[in-house]
Protein backbone atom coordinates (compact mmCIF):
# COMPACT_ATOMS: atom_id res chain seq x y z
CA UNK A 1 0.00 0.00 0.00
CA UNK A 2 1.41 3.32 -0.96
CA UNK A 3 1.03 5.29 2.46
CA UNK A 4 1.61 8.18 1.17
CA UNK A 5 -1.66 8.44 -1.20
CA UNK A 6 -3.71 8.15 1.53
CA UNK A 7 -4.08 11.61 2.92
CA UNK A 8 -4.93 12.64 -1.21
CA UNK A 9 -7.36 10.30 -1.62
CA UNK A 10 -9.07 11.33 2.08
CA UNK A 11 -8.46 14.98 0.43
CA UNK A 12 -10.87 14.09 -2.86
CA UNK A 13 -13.09 12.06 -0.89
CA UNK A 14 -13.92 15.38 1.98
CA UNK A 15 -14.16 17.25 -1.81
CA UNK A 16 -16.71 15.61 -3.40
CA UNK A 17 -18.76 15.19 0.47
CA UNK A 18 -18.87 18.63 0.21
CA UNK A 19 -20.19 18.65 -3.23
CA UNK A 20 -22.35 15.86 -2.87
CA UNK A 21 -22.96 14.58 0.59
CA UNK A 22 -21.06 11.94 2.55
CA UNK A 23 -23.33 8.86 1.01
CA UNK A 24 -23.07 10.22 -2.31
CA UNK A 25 -19.28 10.44 -1.71
CA UNK A 26 -18.64 7.13 -0.26
CA UNK A 27 -20.56 5.50 -3.19
CA UNK A 28 -18.66 6.96 -5.85
CA UNK A 29 -15.45 6.26 -4.25
CA UNK A 30 -16.52 2.67 -4.04
CA UNK A 31 -17.60 2.36 -7.90
CA UNK A 32 -14.83 3.79 -8.75
CA UNK A 33 -12.40 1.49 -6.40
CA UNK A 34 -14.30 -1.71 -8.11
CA UNK A 35 -14.49 -0.12 -11.81
CA UNK A 36 -12.08 -3.03 -14.25
CA UNK A 37 -10.38 -1.71 -17.10
CA UNK A 38 -13.32 -2.55 -19.38
CA UNK A 39 -15.39 -0.24 -17.57
CA UNK A 40 -12.92 2.98 -17.44
CA UNK A 41 -11.99 2.32 -21.12
CA UNK A 42 -15.18 1.56 -23.72
CA UNK A 43 -12.75 0.38 -25.99
CA UNK A 44 -11.97 -2.64 -23.95
CA UNK A 45 -15.36 -3.95 -24.72
CA UNK A 46 -14.98 -4.11 -28.40
CA UNK A 47 -14.61 -7.21 -30.59
CA UNK A 48 -11.19 -5.60 -31.77
CA UNK A 49 -10.76 -8.89 -34.22
CA UNK A 50 -12.88 -7.60 -36.88
CA UNK A 51 -10.76 -3.94 -36.82
CA UNK A 52 -8.56 -2.62 -39.79
CA UNK A 53 -9.09 -5.54 -42.05
CA UNK A 54 -6.62 -5.68 -44.88
CA UNK A 55 -8.67 -6.72 -47.29
CA UNK A 56 -11.97 -4.50 -46.39
CA UNK A 57 -13.42 -5.31 -49.86
CA UNK A 58 -13.51 -8.75 -50.27
CA UNK A 59 -14.22 -9.11 -46.06
CA UNK A 60 -17.60 -6.97 -46.65
CA UNK A 61 -18.77 -8.96 -49.64
CA UNK A 62 -17.64 -12.16 -47.72
CA UNK A 63 -19.76 -10.60 -45.06
CA UNK A 64 -22.48 -9.92 -47.24
CA UNK A 65 -23.00 -12.73 -48.66
CA UNK A 66 -23.17 -14.68 -45.70
CA UNK A 67 -26.14 -12.77 -44.38
CA UNK A 68 -28.09 -13.30 -47.34
CA UNK A 69 -27.65 -17.14 -47.09
CA UNK A 70 -29.05 -17.07 -43.56
CA UNK A 71 -32.20 -14.52 -44.70
CA UNK A 72 -32.78 -17.30 -47.57
CA UNK A 73 -32.49 -20.37 -44.45
CA UNK A 74 -33.86 -18.14 -41.57
CA UNK A 75 -37.00 -20.13 -41.47
CA UNK A 76 -36.20 -23.51 -41.66
CA UNK A 77 -33.04 -23.25 -38.81
CA UNK A 78 -35.47 -21.70 -35.99
CA UNK A 79 -38.17 -23.21 -33.66
CA UNK A 80 -40.72 -20.44 -32.88
CA UNK A 81 -42.46 -22.72 -29.98
CA UNK A 82 -41.62 -19.96 -27.28
CA UNK A 83 -43.43 -16.96 -29.50
CA UNK A 84 -47.00 -16.99 -27.60
CA UNK A 85 -44.60 -16.21 -24.56
CA UNK A 86 -41.83 -13.86 -25.75
CA UNK A 87 -45.05 -11.84 -27.61
CA UNK A 88 -48.35 -12.99 -25.69
CA UNK A 89 -50.62 -9.97 -26.44
CA UNK A 90 -52.15 -9.29 -30.12
CA UNK A 91 -53.30 -6.04 -30.89
CA UNK A 92 -56.11 -5.58 -33.44
CA UNK A 93 -55.84 -3.19 -36.58
CA UNK A 94 -58.74 -3.32 -39.10
CA UNK A 95 -58.75 -6.78 -40.09
CA UNK A 96 -55.06 -7.12 -39.32
CA UNK A 97 -53.63 -8.11 -35.96
CA UNK A 98 -49.56 -7.63 -34.45
CA UNK A 99 -48.16 -9.64 -31.55
CA UNK A 100 -46.43 -7.35 -29.38
CA UNK A 101 -45.13 -7.79 -25.41
CA UNK A 102 -45.63 -5.05 -23.10
CA UNK A 103 -43.07 -5.66 -19.52
CA UNK A 104 -43.33 -2.44 -16.47
CA UNK A 105 -40.77 -1.29 -15.00
CA UNK A 106 -39.16 -2.38 -12.21
CA UNK A 107 -39.37 0.19 -10.38
CA UNK A 108 -41.37 3.44 -10.72
CA UNK A 109 -41.47 4.02 -14.23
CA UNK A 110 -40.09 7.30 -15.81
CA UNK A 111 -41.86 7.12 -19.44
CA UNK A 112 -42.42 4.52 -21.91
CA UNK A 113 -39.96 2.70 -24.17
CA UNK A 114 -40.77 0.76 -27.77
CA UNK A 115 -38.58 -1.43 -28.81
CA UNK A 116 -38.06 -2.43 -32.47
CA UNK A 117 -36.66 -5.89 -33.19
CA UNK A 118 -33.91 -6.66 -36.05
CA UNK A 119 -34.42 -8.37 -39.51
CA UNK A 120 -35.32 -12.50 -39.63
CA UNK A 121 -38.42 -11.94 -36.98
CA UNK A 122 -38.00 -16.23 -36.31
CA UNK A 123 -34.35 -15.36 -35.18
CA UNK A 124 -35.54 -12.30 -32.28
CA UNK A 125 -36.52 -13.81 -28.91
CA UNK A 126 -37.69 -10.02 -28.02
CA UNK A 127 -36.85 -7.78 -25.11
CA UNK A 128 -35.27 -10.24 -22.24
CA UNK A 129 -35.93 -8.36 -19.51
CA UNK A 130 -37.85 -4.84 -18.31
CA UNK A 131 -36.11 -1.73 -17.50
CA UNK A 132 -35.37 -0.31 -14.03
CA UNK A 133 -37.19 3.21 -14.73
CA UNK A 134 -39.03 2.43 -17.92
CA UNK A 135 -42.56 0.82 -19.11
CA UNK A 136 -41.06 -1.30 -22.54
CA UNK A 137 -43.39 -1.94 -25.48
CA UNK A 138 -41.92 -4.13 -28.21
CA UNK A 139 -44.38 -5.31 -31.62
CA UNK A 140 -43.48 -8.11 -33.21
CA UNK A 141 -42.86 -7.69 -37.04
CA UNK A 142 -43.75 -10.76 -39.21
CA UNK A 143 -44.69 -8.91 -42.56
CA UNK A 144 -42.68 -8.43 -45.41
CA UNK A 145 -40.56 -11.02 -47.23
CA UNK A 146 -40.97 -14.45 -46.45
CA UNK A 147 -42.90 -12.96 -43.17
CA UNK A 148 -39.51 -11.84 -41.77
CA UNK A 149 -40.21 -8.20 -41.58
CA UNK A 150 -41.57 -5.50 -42.66
CA UNK A 151 -38.92 -2.84 -41.26
CA UNK A 152 -42.32 -1.51 -39.08
CA UNK A 153 -43.81 -0.04 -42.29
CA UNK A 154 -45.09 -2.60 -44.99
CA UNK A 155 -45.15 -4.60 -48.34
CA UNK A 156 -45.35 -3.05 -51.67
CA UNK A 157 -45.97 0.02 -50.99
CA UNK A 158 -48.29 0.12 -48.70
CA UNK A 159 -47.23 1.33 -44.87
CA UNK A 160 -49.90 -0.49 -43.08
CA UNK A 161 -47.47 -1.90 -40.63
CA UNK A 162 -46.26 1.57 -39.91
CA UNK A 163 -50.20 2.80 -39.13
CA UNK A 164 -50.41 -0.64 -37.08
CA UNK A 165 -47.25 0.53 -34.78
CA UNK A 166 -48.48 4.21 -34.14
CA UNK A 167 -52.10 2.64 -33.71
CA UNK A 168 -50.23 0.27 -30.74
CA UNK A 169 -48.35 2.65 -29.18
CA UNK A 170 -50.92 5.53 -28.91
CA UNK A 171 -53.00 2.61 -27.25
CA UNK A 172 -49.82 1.72 -24.60
CA UNK A 173 -49.19 5.44 -24.52
CA UNK A 174 -52.35 7.93 -24.49
CA UNK A 175 -50.66 11.15 -22.33
CA UNK A 176 -48.62 12.96 -24.14
CA UNK A 177 -46.68 14.38 -21.13
CA UNK A 178 -45.44 10.96 -20.45
CA UNK A 179 -41.92 10.70 -21.90
CA UNK A 180 -41.54 8.32 -25.18
CA UNK A 181 -38.60 6.96 -26.47
CA UNK A 182 -37.31 4.47 -29.15
CA UNK A 183 -34.91 2.10 -29.82
CA UNK A 184 -33.27 -0.83 -32.26
CA UNK A 185 -30.77 -2.64 -34.43
CA UNK A 186 -30.50 -3.11 -38.10
CA UNK A 187 -34.24 -3.51 -39.32
CA UNK A 188 -35.37 -2.38 -35.41
CA UNK A 189 -32.98 1.01 -36.12
CA UNK A 190 -34.64 2.23 -39.38
CA UNK A 191 -38.02 1.45 -37.06
CA UNK A 192 -36.81 3.47 -34.22
CA UNK A 193 -35.68 6.26 -36.24
CA UNK A 194 -38.54 6.13 -38.24
CA UNK A 195 -41.45 5.95 -35.81
CA UNK A 196 -39.60 8.31 -32.88
CA UNK A 197 -39.53 11.09 -35.45
CA UNK A 198 -42.68 10.46 -36.79
CA UNK A 199 -44.27 10.86 -33.66
CA UNK A 200 -41.79 13.55 -31.74
CA UNK A 201 -40.46 11.10 -29.20
CA UNK A 202 -37.90 12.33 -26.59
CA UNK A 203 -34.78 10.50 -27.29
CA UNK A 204 -34.00 7.74 -30.29
CA UNK A 205 -30.88 4.95 -29.52
CA UNK A 206 -30.26 2.98 -32.44
CA UNK A 207 -27.60 0.31 -33.50
CA UNK A 208 -26.67 -0.39 -36.92
CA UNK A 209 -29.87 1.06 -38.81
CA UNK A 210 -30.65 1.28 -42.42
CA UNK A 211 -31.48 4.95 -42.98
CA UNK A 212 -32.00 4.82 -46.78
CA UNK A 213 -34.05 2.01 -48.13
CA UNK A 214 -34.39 2.76 -52.08
CA UNK A 215 -30.02 2.14 -52.06
CA UNK A 216 -31.24 -0.87 -50.71
CA UNK A 217 -33.29 -1.99 -53.14
CA UNK A 218 -30.30 -0.92 -55.69
CA UNK A 219 -27.88 -2.96 -54.01
CA UNK A 220 -30.21 -6.04 -54.14
CA UNK A 221 -31.10 -5.24 -58.07
CA UNK A 222 -33.37 -2.84 -58.87
CA UNK A 223 -35.76 -4.86 -60.59
CA UNK A 224 -35.57 -7.81 -58.35
CA UNK A 225 -38.81 -7.49 -55.76
CA UNK A 226 -38.26 -11.21 -54.43
CA UNK A 227 -35.81 -10.27 -51.75
CA UNK A 228 -36.32 -8.36 -47.77
CA UNK A 229 -36.13 -4.84 -49.67
CA UNK A 230 -37.73 -5.29 -53.09
CA UNK A 231 -40.89 -6.84 -51.55
CA UNK A 232 -41.01 -3.46 -49.83
CA UNK A 233 -41.58 -1.60 -53.08
CA UNK A 234 -44.86 -0.88 -54.92
CA UNK A 235 -44.64 0.38 -58.72
CA UNK A 236 -41.64 2.93 -58.20
CA UNK A 237 -39.00 3.79 -54.91
CA UNK A 238 -41.17 6.97 -54.50
CA UNK A 239 -43.61 4.54 -52.50
CA UNK A 240 -40.81 3.74 -49.97
CA UNK A 241 -40.27 5.70 -46.48
CA UNK A 242 -38.04 7.89 -46.82
CA UNK A 243 -36.53 8.53 -43.81
CA UNK A 244 -34.02 11.38 -45.03
CA UNK A 245 -36.79 13.26 -46.03
CA UNK A 246 -38.53 12.66 -43.21
CA UNK A 247 -35.86 14.23 -40.69
CA UNK A 248 -35.40 17.06 -43.17
CA UNK A 249 -38.88 18.56 -43.44
CA UNK A 250 -39.03 18.54 -39.12
CA UNK A 251 -38.17 21.36 -37.27
CA UNK A 252 -36.80 19.85 -34.46
CA UNK A 253 -35.45 16.05 -34.25
CA UNK A 254 -35.12 14.09 -31.16
CA UNK A 255 -32.38 13.48 -29.41
CA UNK A 256 -30.11 10.80 -31.01
CA UNK A 257 -27.49 8.47 -30.07
CA UNK A 258 -26.09 6.00 -32.76
CA UNK A 259 -23.61 2.75 -32.63
CA UNK A 260 -22.24 1.31 -36.05
CA UNK A 261 -19.47 -0.20 -37.46
CA UNK A 262 -17.59 1.89 -39.77
CA UNK A 263 -17.60 -0.56 -43.11
CA UNK A 264 -20.68 -2.32 -41.86
CA UNK A 265 -21.46 -4.61 -45.13
CA UNK A 266 -25.39 -4.57 -44.83
CA UNK A 267 -25.50 -0.62 -44.69
CA UNK A 268 -22.11 1.00 -45.06
CA UNK A 269 -21.71 4.30 -42.25
CA UNK A 270 -20.98 6.79 -44.89
CA UNK A 271 -24.32 5.87 -47.36
CA UNK A 272 -26.89 5.11 -44.13
CA UNK A 273 -26.15 7.03 -40.71
CA UNK A 274 -23.69 9.18 -42.09
CA UNK A 275 -26.15 10.95 -44.34
CA UNK A 276 -28.88 11.12 -41.12
CA UNK A 277 -25.93 12.84 -39.27
CA UNK A 278 -25.76 15.31 -41.57
CA UNK A 279 -29.27 16.57 -41.47
CA UNK A 280 -29.46 16.03 -37.42
CA UNK A 281 -25.56 18.53 -37.78
CA UNK A 282 -27.75 21.34 -40.28
CA UNK A 283 -30.69 21.02 -37.96
CA UNK A 284 -28.21 21.49 -34.99
CA UNK A 285 -30.13 18.83 -33.48
CA UNK A 286 -28.54 17.00 -30.48
CA UNK A 287 -26.52 13.33 -31.29
CA UNK A 288 -23.88 11.38 -29.98
CA UNK A 289 -22.23 8.23 -32.15
CA UNK A 290 -20.13 5.20 -31.27
CA UNK A 291 -18.29 4.26 -34.93
CA UNK A 292 -15.95 1.25 -34.41
CA UNK A 293 -13.24 0.62 -37.38
CA UNK A 294 -14.67 -2.48 -38.11
CA UNK A 295 -16.58 -4.14 -41.15
CA UNK A 296 -19.37 -6.90 -39.33
CA UNK A 297 -22.73 -5.75 -39.19
CA UNK A 298 -23.36 -5.52 -35.49
CA UNK A 299 -22.43 -3.12 -32.42
CA UNK A 300 -21.71 -2.67 -28.71
CA UNK A 301 -24.68 -0.91 -27.72
CA UNK A 302 -26.62 -2.63 -25.04
CA UNK A 303 -30.60 -2.17 -23.23
CA UNK A 304 -28.33 -0.83 -19.78
CA UNK A 305 -26.73 2.00 -21.69
CA UNK A 306 -29.98 2.74 -23.79
CA UNK A 307 -31.73 3.38 -20.45
CA UNK A 308 -28.79 5.26 -19.27
CA UNK A 309 -28.84 7.48 -22.29
CA UNK A 310 -32.91 8.12 -21.72
CA UNK A 311 -32.70 8.64 -18.36
CA UNK A 312 -30.01 11.54 -18.95
CA UNK A 313 -32.07 13.19 -21.30
CA UNK A 314 -35.23 13.51 -18.81
CA UNK A 315 -32.32 14.96 -16.29
CA UNK A 316 -30.64 17.35 -18.49
CA UNK A 317 -34.26 18.51 -20.64
CA UNK A 318 -31.73 19.48 -23.34
CA UNK A 319 -33.13 21.80 -26.06
CA UNK A 320 -34.55 20.66 -29.49
CA UNK A 321 -31.31 22.47 -30.91
CA UNK A 322 -28.00 23.28 -30.22
CA UNK A 323 -27.38 26.96 -28.91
Amino acid sequence: MNWRAIPEKWRLLATRADAMGWREALRVSLMNALRTPADVVPLANCNTKNYFPRKSQEDRAQQKNLRRAREDAALSLHDASNIDRIYPLVFHHGERLIRYARIPARKESKGLVVFFHGFNSWFHTGPLQPFEHFDLLAPWDTFGWKRQGSWFWGEKGNGFVAEMIQALIREHHPDPAVPLFCMGSSMGGFGALWHGISLGCRAIYAMAPQVDLAAKIADYGSDNRNNPYGFLQGASTDSLPDLLGLAAERETLPPLFLIQNLYDPVNEFSGHAYRLLEVYHRKRAWYGLRVHPGILHEGDGSQAEAELFFSIVLDRAPDAACP
